[in-house]
């Protein structure tokens, strides 16, 4: 079972001030740094609802979290917090924070707001496997955009569930581009991970799309709105 959160960011700006008190010492000097009013006040809010969130499983005061990073800027919860089994991913965009929650399984999340403008192409000739970029090739114009973004998605939260981020080859691998079925067709780097992990296309609001990888069968997932 997977909890996946889907938050305004804008609504929780509201309620900065609450939730800025559950952030580190770390955190608030990270948010102070921040020129843009904007972006200080959605980091601060944000990972306070993070903090909150995982405050209520781990039935312990948020800013008793202690939180840290993988090598490839992975977040996790560091051993003296909590119970090793506790998974979990954030992802922003515009308007939309997703964090997903599981247990005992890696985990990646990603949304992205989608941009009318982007010149995708260019991006999946430099990201996307030599079969991706064929398949986005051969759809009708249309259609493109979209697919475009169900792959990135899904790369991306396949990349952030491994805990390398785009460290790793982004091309060394294909998940396709169907609307149908989201799943990761080869990994030339890691052959067996095609059976280890699943991906799951999330709903989200439109203007946006976001995707889900787990480390194993595919999870149920309860979606949480705030």
């Amino acid at each position: 079972m997977v909890d996946l959160f889907i938050a305004s960011l804008g609504a929780l700006t509201s309620e900065v001030e609450r939730l800025e008190r559950h952030l580190s010492p770390s955190e608030r000097l990270r948010s102070e740094r921040l020129i843009d009013p904007a972006k200080r006040i959605g980091f601060a809010a944000g990972r306070g609802f993070v903090r909150e969130t995982l405050g209520r499983y781990l039935q312990i005061e948020p800013e008793r979290i202690e939180l840290d990073n993988g090598e490839f800027g992975k977040p996790y919860l560091a051993w003296e917090t909590t119970s090793p089994s506790l998974r979990f991913n954030v992802s922003h965009a515009g308007d939309l924070l997703l964090l997903a929650v599981t247990l005992g399984r890696e985990i990646g999340v990603d949304v992205e707001a989608v941009g009318p403008q982007l010149e995708f192409r260019g991006m999946a000739e430099r990201y996307f496997s030599a079969a991706e970029r064929a398949e986005l090739s051969a759809l009708p114009v249309a259609e493109q955009l979209p697919a475009f973004y169900r792959c990135w998605t899904r790369k991306e939260a396949y990349l952030k569930g491994l805990g390398s981020g785009f460290s790793r080859r982004s091309d060394g691998f294909d998940v396709g581009l169907s609307g149908k079925e989201a799943r990761i067709i080869a990994d030339r780097d890691a052959p067996e991970a095609a059976k280890r992990w699943s991906l799951i296309d999330i709903p989200v609001p439109d203007g946006y799309a976001a995707a889900l990888a787990y480390q194993g069968e595919k999870p149920s997932v309860r979606l949480v709105g705030v």
